[in-house]
């Protein structure tokens, strides 16, 4: 067995969130999106983005960002969802 040595790192939910926001503002507008909610498990992480109208493209960008995010070796959920009327 090798003498391998781990480190915990911190990592800023804040951050998460805020990029994960203004990617959805860049491609939507600021208007269409209403709010974020951050949801921190033990070691991974998950956003709900409300948005206005809940389509195609709103999937998309979920999806890019979320890819994005593991793409950095972070475990995060992004996730898009209709306001509620």
């Amino acid at each position: 067995m090798s003498d391998s040595v781990f480190h915990k790192v911190e990592i800023d939910a804040t951050k998460i969130e805020t990029f994960v926001r203004e990617g959805f503002e860049n491609k939507l507008g600021k208007d269409n999106v209403l709010g974020t909610r951050l949801f921190r498990y033990p070691n991974e992480f998950a956003v709900v983005v409300t948005v206005r109208e809940e389509n195609a493209d709103t999937l998309e960008i979920a999806h890019e960002l979320q890819e994005a995010l593991v793409n950095n070796n972070l475990a995060v959920i992004v996730y898009a969802q209709e306001i509620r009327k």
